[in-house]
């Protein structure tokens, strides 16, 4: 879940609206795994001291029942916020722990960034991609997981990794890093299908894709993602109104005369839905603050 406007309480997208995320943790309507690996929160406030430095908050604890999150989400009202959940494969070998959550920010880094999905085959390439990576980011990495990689990649395609970076800045980052990783797949012969669902932002603004390399392409080989990820497209869904609050129905998108916020979320978070527009594949979204509110903009991905 990813969030950009007028302050909001955490506590209705976490936890109070119809379909929020720590709901959608133990009882996904579009996915059938549950999400056991932890999760991670990062939260802008524009009102608090040093407003560049965002809240966090990880924990490898199954967040349906952490009440310290309950606790914050009730108190922190930011003007932007990256929630994740994370999921893991049923597997003995799966690395759960505080450094494989998300969402990720190096030390004094500005983005910060998150993502469903999975690159098959990552071990493969992990070194490959040291080629990439500016060694001051390298040394920063501290988990097992693609995402982390993926992230330093992203930080390394900007002028200045731990600076501020536009809007359009940090989509071409996205973009780069995504045509990396495509170059490493082919000469590594990796054609599984691989989901790549990435949100990042920096407090000013936010930048999401929907994107999937070798969609289709999973081995018969009997395994859970080859059963149940095969033709599954991972979802990203946006909404964009005058608030996210309570209201008769429960917590949803309120709709008036300006375009105060923009939600990204894997489902739709209230009970209404026509007012969320799926993401189209291959699509990026880029959110950014303009006097008086928000703007969205959904751009196509050509690689």
């Amino acid at each position: 879940m990813a969030y950009l406007g007028v302050p909001v309480s955490l506590d209705g997208p976490l936890f109070a609206a119809d379909n929020s995320l720590v709901r959608q943790s133990v009882g996904a309507r579009l996915m059938s795994l549950l999400n056991i690996g932890g999760f991670g929160l990062v939260a802008w406030d524009g009102l608090s001291a040093e407003r560049e430095r965002p809240y966090l908050y990880r924990t490898p604890a199954v967040p349906v029942f952490d009440r310290n999150l309950k606790a914050l989400a009730e108190k922190v009202h930011p003007t932007t916020a990256i929630a994740h959940v994370r999921g893991v494969v049923y597997d003995p070998a799966e690395m759960v722990g505080p450094q494989n959550l998300h969402p990720f920010r190096f030390k004094d880094a500005r983005v910060a960034l998150a993502q469903n999905g999975d690159l098959h085959g990552f071990g493969e390439m992990r070194y490959d991609l040291l080629d990439h990576i500016g060694p001051e980011l390298v040394r920063c990495i501290e988990g097992t997981t693609d995402t982390e990689w993926v992230y330093a990649l992203v930080l390394s395609r900007l002028a200045d990794p731990f600076g501020h970076a536009t809007a359009d800045e940090l989509a071409q980052a996205v973009e780069e890093t995504l045509a990396i990783l495509r170059d490493v797949r082919e000469r590594r012969g990796i054609g599984t299908q691989s989901p790549v669902n990435l949100v990042l932002g920096d407090g000013d603004c936010l930048v999401a894709t929907r994107f999937c390399f070798d969609y289709g392409w999973y081995p018969d080989d009997g395994s859970f993602f080859a059963g149940e990820r095969e033709f599954d497209f991972t979802t990203l869904w946006y909404a964009a109104g005058e608030t996210f609050a309570a209201g008769e129905n429960g917590w949803d998108v309120r709709y008036g005369s300006t375009t105060g916020i923009a939600m990204l979320a894997s489902e739709p978070l209230g009970a209404d839905v026509t007012g969320w527009v799926e993401v189209p594949e291959y699509s990026m979204i880029v959110v950014r603050r303009e006097a008086g509110g928000v703007a969205v903009d959904v751009r196509e991905l050509e690689l």
